[in-house]
């Protein structure tokens, strides 16, 4: 007969097994983390673009087609002209009512508003940017499995996706994440006292425009992020503004992989704000409120400031103020280009098949975010520096704007749409839909006071509708 296992022999092998599981978890981090630390400082990343290239094997064996048909998926896709008026809308003959307005009004006198009003009910182009756009192939992730049954082939690979993505990746980005957050806190401490001790020393300003993207390229590696860079050779240069169209807080360190910035952003708390304070510890930024308008004033002094010394680092800007989703550009302030300075445009495009990088800051805590993006397969950017530009003369700053961000559409093949991004926010709603509507309101009060180019001056309608439209416009 078999003597009893001993409970403190058996307690000794557990120990011993947990020992050597976290032994081997140790080192595999630590290896893990040393390869990453290299990589950052040589800006290579070999094994990332081989798994990239390995992901692109596997949607082309396992990608699933979106069927987008209206049984479906309940989706239809329209061009930019919903509806097809087959130009009766421009031949339209619009008799407008005469004796002070006491006669009926044509139909033709709001055609173009219902037209406007069904295209807005069918689709509307600018709450569409502020929500995540639909891939066009399956990624195999939950967030974008569309509504067709998958099959129990599909769905056996979605539940080992999903096993594998909650649980490799994560003991593999988020060890890298949070080496790569306390180097970026400990570099910006070092730094900021080698500043102290020598203030003026270019050579310490190049030192740390170095760390600085060795920092951006440790984080960029918790994201399995591969950036591709086109046209290097129009990088911003210092003492120069650069200019891009935003979709989430990573874009900056996507750009900062290449090159260093003096940031421009709005205040936040929590794992940004950390950020924000280690980041201004060796370097200025300019962070602010946008509820506060000194802080707004502030800005524009603290710009010029910047600008006025030719050493310092480009100025990263995104003019739209809010973060899209990566199909479209909204309309640029001009705070930026009425400086003066260089610009130099930025197109940042994401490859949506690996990942969705767009944040929606009205639905999404930065923590969900950052895990969504760590439970992603991989972010894949492109990053296309285009040629610098300058105030043409003869040019205001909005027409220099807007030139500006149809070059970043253009390139990127991005929307190009008039809209303000304060619109996604709640506070600016209001204020701004009351500006839109009495605009349009002013619009269709001057066609209708304007006459018709056909109607007779001697007319008696005709001379009593010019009367009232003088009256009225006084």
């Amino acid at each position: 007969m078999l003597p009893p296992p001993d409970p403190s022999s058996l307690l000794n092998d557990i120990e011993e097994y947990a020992f050597l599981i976290l032994r081997f978890m140790f080192s595999f981090w630590s290896l893990l983390i040393s390869y990453n630390m290299i990589s950052a400082f040589t800006n290579l990343c070999l094994f990332r673009r081989i798994y990239i290239g390995l992901l692109r094997r596997m949607y082309r064996l396992f990608g699933f087609k979106a069927k987008r048909s209206v049984v479906k998926n309940k989706t239809v896709r329209f061009q930019d002209d919903i509806i097809d008026n087959g130009g009766v809308g421009s031949t339209l003959t619009r008799r407008r009512s005469n004796k002070s307005f006491k006669g009926e009004f044509q139909i033709g006198d709001i055609v173009d508003y219902v037209h406007d009003g069904i295209e807005v009910i069918i689709e509307d182009e600018v709450t569409k940017c502020f929500s995540t756009e639909d891939v066009e192939e399956w990624n195999l992730m939950s967030r974008t499995r569309f509504k067709e049954n998958l099959g129990l082939k599909m769905e056996l690979l979605l539940i080992l996706s999903v096993i594998f993505r909650f649980t490799i990746f994560l003991l593999i980005r988020l060890p890298i994440g949070i080496a790569s957050l306390l180097w970026l806190i400990i570099t910006m401490v070092v730094l900021s006292i080698i500043r102290f001790l020598f203030p003026h020393s270019r050579t310490v300003k190049q030192i740390e425009r170095y760390c600085v993207m060795v920092c951006s390229r440790l984080i960029a590696a918790a994201f399995s992020a591969v950036v591709n860079i086109q046209h290097a050779e129009n990088r911003a240069k210092l003492g120069s503004v650069c200019v891009a169209n935003h979709t989430t807080p990573v874009d900056i360190i996507m750009l900062a992989v290449d090159n260093c910035f003096t940031l421009v952003g709005q205040r936040h708390g929590g794992i940004m704000g950390v950020v924000q304070v280690a980041c201004s510890l060796a370097q200025e930024h300019i962070w602010f409120e946008r509820k506060i308008a000194s802080d707004r004033r502030m800005v524009a002094s603290r710009l010029k400031e910047f600008l006025s010394n030719p050493m310092n680092n480009p100025i990263l800007i995104f003019p739209e103020g809010t973060c899209i989703n990566n199909t479209s550009v909204f309309m640029f302030k001009k705070g930026c280009f009425e400086l003066g300075a260089t610009i130099f445009p930025v197109v940042i495009k994401y490859h949506r098949e690996f990942a969705d990088p767009y944040w929606n800051s009205q639905e999404q805590s930065m923590v969900t975010y950052l895990a969504m993006l760590m439970t992603s397969w991989a972010i894949v950017c492109d990053i296309d520096y285009l040629n610098p530009t300058t105030l043409k003369e003869g040019e205001t700053a909005i027409e220099f704007a807007n030139r500006v961000k149809a070059d970043i559409c253009r390139r990127g093949g991005l929307v190009d749409l008039p809209w303000d991004g304060m619109i996604k926010r709640p506070a600016g709603t209001e204020s701004y839909l009351n500006k839109l509507i009495e605009e349009e309101r002013r619009t269709y009060l001057e066609e209708l006071l304007d006459k018709e180019d056909n109607e007779s001056d001697d007319d008696e309608g005709g001379l009593v509708m010019r009367a009232n439209r003088d009256r009225e416009r006084q």
